[in-house]
């Protein structure tokens, strides 16, 4: 896979040893079919349309729906909070585009909540481009930048329990059921399944307990 840091975010020696020292993911994770790249505020117009085209797709499962529909200067600077917060270090998170085409499909996402040494790996696709595998191709590269870049001992993942692409998704990672979180949302009750992969990964049969 190739990996693209900005120069200031890598430093290592010039001589034999081929080591690094990271202290962030990479702007940008190439995969067979998608490349992923953080944010920019000149994404701002194709995410407006890819959300206004999946509101009803995305509505019932995604917290941030809640807050939409957006104007295109609000999508704007609601970027700009992505690009600071990656660059501080906090919640990295990618736009998903086709290697070939460079169309938007998503967005996956490494962010800094669960408590210390812990990631959650966050995802969200168009309705189109579902079923292909994207989600999982996407998300696969998360676990090692989490814990190669940000030290991260464990990643966590929280999928409603209703929502079984999405919980698919998080088995493909190997991560293993470890119980629930129950929350209420536009004043209806909604329970989401939370799932874990630690370093080094665990094993045993992906099933839930609780």
């Amino acid at each position: 896979h190739r990996l693209t840091r900005p120069a200031a975010q890598v430093r290592g020696d010039q001589g034999d040893r081929a080591d690094h020292a990271v202290n962030a993911p990479p702007d940008e994770i190439a995969t067979a079919r998608l490349q992923l790249r953080r944010w920019r505020e000149s994404d701002a117009e194709e995410l407006r349309r890819l959300l206004d085209d999946n509101d009803a797709h995305l509505r019932p499962w995604i917290p941030f729906m809640k807050d939409e529909p957006r104007s295109l200067e609000a999508t704007r600077e609601r970027i700009a909070t992505f690009v600071q917060s990656f660059d501080r270090g906090e919640h990295h998170r990618y736009a998903i585009r086709k290697r070939t085409s460079g169309v938007l499909l998503g967005e996956t996402m490494l962010l800094d909540r669960g408590g210390p040494g812990t990631r959650e790996i966050c995802y969200w696709l168009g309705r189109a481009h579902c079923g292909r595998g994207f989600a999982s191709e996407a998300t696969a590269e998360m676990p090692g930048q989490a814990n190669a870049c940000l030290g991260a001992e464990r990643v966590i993942l929280c999928c409603d329990e209703r929502n079984e692409a999405s919980l698919a998704v998080a088995r493909r990672l190997h991560a293993l059921p470890i119980g629930f979180k129950d929350l209420i949302e536009n004043g209806q009750p909604v329970r989401l399944g939370v799932l874990e992969r630690r370093r080094p990964l665990a094993a045993g049969p992906a099933r839930w307990t609780g």
